[in-house]
């Protein structure tokens, strides 16, 4: 079993060419018919500790060596996708007609900014004539009834006063109980009817404030005049996206909606990240956006969701990104390009290129170069983005780690390591 390692390693060693490679005490050179005494720089490398290696200058050109210097950096990077704009779910709103009628005018048209209450439209409709008739009927039936409250509570106090007298002369034996026994029954009577006018002025007023809902409902006034013709208000402010009306035109509630109204002051944008790239963007991450239609201008945005469901052809999920867009120039299924950037951390952190990093049975190692020689040493490892990771514990500021060649440097000690077993 050590032999078979021990040939896989030195398989990968042959792109060490011309690396002395020592196997149970001989030496052997590629190309060479003899067995010469062994070298000084191969008897010194035999005796260095496990996990040091030592090279000089032509090996190391033959295995790439390149160098870096841990240091301290906020680690992000920036991450490309495709996407097109949306309207935000709540910047948007649509204009139907809320009774059956005919169109007669349409004064706005797509494209056009219009404010929230601004008219786009009039709709001829006799329902809105008798709705206001109704309105203004049970305005008159109030004050109607509110006049016979009026009257018959001044008939009441006088029957009150009346039932007070006769009580006083029955008492005296000048008036009879018949006589008072009759102004009871008179008052009992005229607070009957004083109850129903009350009744009557409740109603009215009952009905008087479901008109008015119904009107408000319809977005038309309460005035003192009847018409037929109803507005139609914006319910937002913004552009006009949509338009599916003409003079002429018959609509009613169940009609589709007339025109649609979209906010664009904020927009967003859904981008359709891989699961492999979803850890590393976080909520508030800021996001950054570029178009065909604003060459050299960037729009700035924020993460705004993170998709709970991943999909399960793509294997991505959507993360949505609320974008500012206070001149409007981002439109609704406009094509846009975004930088995301990702693996934020707050603060500047020591940190090595990822090709610095190997694994040695399960633990994460780099090779350091110090006094002339390489040392591999373990470390723990923190957040890493696409060019960068932290390094936690293993190593300290400024000190060299190899970059490109560093896999040469790991066979190299997993040879020495299988050497020693032999």
């Amino acid at each position: 079993m050590v032999l078979m390692k021990l040939k896989y390693w030195l398989s990968i060693c042959a792109l060490f060419a011309g690396v002395a490679v020592s196997l149970n005490g001989c030496t052997s050179e590629p190309g060479a018919t003899s067995s010469p005494a062994p070298s000084s720089a191969s008897v010194a490398a035999a005796t260095l500790p496990p996990g040091i290696i030592r090279l000089n200058a032509q090996m190391e050109q033959r295995a790439g060596i390149r160098l870096a210097t841990a240091t301290r950096r906020a680690l992000a990077s920036k991450t490309l996708f495709s996407s097109t704009v949306e309207a935000t779910t709540g910047g948007s709103g649509v204009v139907i007609a809320p009774l059956p009628g005919i169109v007669t005018r349409v004064v706005a048209d797509i494209g056009q900014s219009v404010r929230r209450g601004q008219i786009v439209a009039y709709v001829n409709s006799p329902v809105l004539a008798e709705t206001q008739s109704t309105y203004l009927v049970s305005g008159a039936k109030i004050q109607e009834a509110q006049a016979q409250v009026q009257l018959v509570s001044g008939r009441v106090a006088l029957a009150k006063a009346e039932v007070e007298r006769e009580s006083i002369l029955y008492k005296k034996g000048i008036s009879s109980l018949r006589d008072l026994q009759t102004a009871e029954v008179k008052l009992s009577s005229i607070q009957s009817e004083l109850a129903a006018a009350r009744s009557m002025a409740a109603a009215a007023r009952t009905l008087q404030d479901a008109t008015r809902a119904r009107l408000v409902a319809m977005g038309a006034g309460t005035g003192a005049s009847v018409t037929t013709e109803l507005p139609l208000r914006s319910p937002t402010s913004g552009v006009v996206t949509e338009k599916a009306v003409q003079p002429g035109q018959s609509v009613g509630p169940t009609s589709e909606s007339l025109f649609t109204i979209v906010d664009l002051s904020r927009v967003s944008v859904m981008l359709e990240v891989p699961q492999g790239e979803v850890a590393a963007i976080k909520l508030g991450a800021p996001v950054q956006f570029t178009s065909e239609v604003a060459p050299g201008q960037t729009f700035r945005g924020l993460v705004s969701r993170l998709g709970e469901n991943f999909d399960p052809q793509s294997r991505t999920v959507s993360v949505r990104v609320t974008i500012a867009n206070s001149r409007g120039t981002l439109k609704p299924g406009m094509l846009v390009l975004a930088q995301v950037v990702s693996g934020n951390t707050r603060q500047a952190v020591l940190s090595i290129p990822n090709a610095a990093i190997q694994q040695v049975d399960g633990k994460d190692v780099v090779f350091v170069k110090k006094a002339g020689v390489y040392r591999m040493r373990p470390v723990r490892l923190g957040e890493r983005n696409g060019q960068h990771t932290e390094v936690t514990a293993g190593l300290a500021d400024n000190e060299t780690v190899v970059t490109d060649g560093s896999f040469v440097l790991k066979a190299e000690a997993l040879k020495a390591t299988l050497g020693d077993e032999g």
